[in-house]
C-alpha cells in the first residue's frame, strides 16, 4: 500500500478533494462542520483529518507556514488521488480589498522559490477558473459577497512582506508599491506555488483568504471580525467544495 512520505497517509485516509490550512488550529474548528470527522495520526507536525460534508469526502490538512511545505502536502496528496484542492487561510490585502473581505484568487505572481520549480519561464499561474467559480456560487449562497483578483507570493515575510527592522521595512514598502501597480489584491506565502505545483500534477487548485492586515497600513482585522470571518471561510470552503462533482 502506498503512503505519503512526509503526511505518511495512504489513499484509504483521504478523500479526492482537500482543504489546505496554515494554522493547524483551524484543522479542530473546521473539522466541527465535518459529520464523521476521522482525526489522523500527526505527522512532522502536519494535522490531518478527514470527513463528510454534503455527501462528499473532504481532507483538510495543515502545513504550517511557506511555500514548500504546502507543495509537499499538496504533491503528496495529489499522489494519493486527490484532485481538487482549495488553500484557505488569511493574507494581506490592496484596494479594492477590504477588511474581512472573502478574496479567491484567479491568478498569482510567484515571487517565492518553489513556483519555478514546477513552471519556469512564467511568473504568473493561473487558478482552476471552475473550482474559483464554485466558490464564488457557495458564498453567493450563503448571500455573502467575495473579490476576485490576482495574488502575489513571496518566502521571507520580514523581508518582502512585512518589515520589523529598518532594512525589512525598506524592502516591504518597494514591494507593495510594485505591486500596487500591478493592481495585486492580496499577498501571502503559498498561492503561486500551489497553483504551479496543481498544474504541473494536472490537478485543480484556488485560494480563498481573509483580507486580514493592511498591506499599505499595516492595520490589522480587530480580533472579534477575524473569529466572524474564519466561520464564514470555512462554511463557503466546504459548500464550495462538496458542490462540485
Amino acid at each position: 500500500m502506498k503512503r505519503a512520505w512526509y503526511l505518511d497517509l495512504s489513499a484509504e485516509d483521504i478523500g479526492d478533494r482537500a482543504i489546505l490550512i496554515g494554522d493547524p488550529d483551524r484543522v479542530d474548528r473546521i473539522a466541527q462542520l465535518l459529520e464523521e470527522p476521522t482525526f489522523l495520526p500527526v505527522s512532522r507536525g502536519l494535522k490531518t483529518v478527514t470527513g463528510r460534508f454534503g455527501g462528499k469526502t473532504i481532507t483538510v490538512t495543515a502545513f504550517g507556514m511557506g511555500a514548500p511545505i504546502a507543495t509537499i502536502v499538496l504533491h503528496e496528496l495529489a499522489d494519493l488521488g486527490v484532485t481538487r484542492f482549495l488553500r484557505i487561510g488569511t493574507a494581506m490585502y490592496f484596494a479594492p480589498g477590504k477588511p474581512g473581505d472573502l478574496m479567491i484568487s484567479d491568478a498569482a505572481l510567484g515571487f517565492d522559490g518553489t513556483s519555478a520549480a514546477y513552471a519556469s519561464g512564467t511568473d504568473t499561474f493561473m487558478a482552476d477558473t471552475g473550482l474559483a467559480d464554485a466558490i464564488d456560487d457557495a458564498a453567493s449562497r450563503n448571500g455573502l459577497s467575495t473579490i476576485r483578483g490576482l495574488y502575489a507570493t513571496f518566502d521571507a515575510f520580514y523581508r518582502d512582506m512585512f518589515g520589523i527592522d529598518e532594512e525589512g521595512r525598506a524592502r516591504a514598502s518597494t514591494n507593495r508599491e510594485r505591486l500596487a501597480a500591478r493592481n495585486v489584491l492580496a499577498i501571502d506565502m503559498e498561492t503561486s506555488a500551489l497553483l504551479a505545483a496543481a498544474t504541473a500534477l494536472n490537478v485543480s487548485c484556488a485560494t480563498l483568504c481573509l483580507g486580514t492586515v493592511d498591506a499599505l497600513t499595516q492595520e490589522k482585522l480587530p480580533l472579534e471580525k477575524l473569529s466572524q470571518g474564519e466561520k464564514q471561510l470555512f462554511q463557503t470552503a466546504l459548500d464550495g467544495l462538496s458542490s462540485l462533482l
